[in-house]
């Protein structure tokens, strides 16, 4: 079933995980913000994503992992904030891609486009 798990629906799933995982993240960022001793804390999965399809192509970036990476900055409440508003919206973006990446399967598989 090659075409169902195709490197598209691989890909989104790996998005998901990583937005996921940043969600996380800002939350625990969010929970530390009056800690003194709390280092901020960032997911890296786009640079990577990106650096993986300029090395190997769409292939390679279904390999791509997240990285949690921590800085030396404070939390600073409202960039958090923003994060996770941002990562809602990636959310439902990749959301919105798997649900038409299998409409069009079913449609080819059915023929009756709905």
């Amino acid at each position: 079933m090659k075409f169902i798990d195709s490197n598209h629906s691989q890909l989104m799933a790996r998005a998901m995980d990583s937005y996921s995982l940043r969600h996380r993240i800002t939350s625990a960022n969010i929970a530390n913000a009056d800690n003194p001793d709390y280092n901020k804390q960032t997911v890296r999965f786009e640079d990577e994503l990106q650096r993986a399809q300029k090395s190997s192509g769409t292939r390679g970036m279904k390999e791509v992992t997240p990285r949690i990476v921590e800085t030396d900055q404070n939390v600073v409440l409202e960039d958090e904030l923003i994060e996770m508003s941002d990562t809602q919206i990636r959310v439902q973006l990749v959301s919105r891609s798997l649900r038409h990446h299998f409409e069009m399967l079913r449609t080819g598989i059915t023929g009756i486009n709905r």
